[in-house]
């Protein structure tokens, strides 16, 4: 799950990932985490406007809902404590870098409006896309069953560095869009040696 500071409710998705041990209490990780599309349960407002300039009346209101998703990839150290990496019960925590990936979709409810005489205002966009680039910490605790693999749940914390918005429809994802993100994950690990 990754949840958003002051957003409305969690992402929920999957990840997968690798980690390649230096030695039984330091690891390095890569992570690919993809995070299903939410959708924005407070309208926004906007118009459209008539095909033809005679249209009556010219424009109309109409709401819209924003909905977007995550897509992230994740690589960064981490640093065990208890039995280790291998072995038994242990704790980790370490620090993280992030590629954040958003789409943002635009999706209008016209009613009962003919919008074969109506089209949206010139330049509008149905979709966009968000790129972050972010740092955090994160930690979890482990437990290695000889022979078989490691049950682990986590947990994360990140702040984003750096937003590019592709356009104006991304730029107003603002109630699903947070720079400071929480995550919990919870998974098994298969060593392959």
């Amino acid at each position: 799950m990754l949840k958003g500071f002051g957003g409305p409710k969690p992402f929920v998705g999957l990840h997968i990932a690798g980690e390649i041990p230096r030695d039984d209490y330091v690891s390095f990780f890569l992570r690919a985490a993809f995070y299903a599309k939410q959708k924005d349960f407070s309208p926004e407002y906007g118009y459209v406007q008539g095909i033809d300039p005679a249209t009556m009346p010219v424009t109309q209101n109409v709401t819209y809902f924003n909905s977007m998703n995550y897509i992230v990839f994740e690589g960064g150290n981490r640093f065990y404590i208890g039995d280790g990496y291998d072995n038994g019960f242990g704790a980790y925590g370490g620090g993280t870098l992030q590629a954040i990936f958003n789409k943002v979709k635009r999706e209008y409810d016209y009613g009962t409006i003919d919008m074969s005489k109506y089209q949206l205002p010139q330049g509008e966009e149905l979709q966009g896309s968000i790129f972050s680039l972010s740092f955090g910490l994160n930690g979890g605790l482990k437990y290695t069953f000889s022979g078989y693999g490691t049950a682990y749940f986590e947990t994360g914390v990140s702040y984003v560095l750096n937003a590019v918005t592709s356009n104006n429809t991304a730029a107003g994802a603002s109630n699903l869009y947070s720079p400071l993100m929480f995550t919990f994950g919870l998974g098994f690990r298969k060593e392959f040696y």
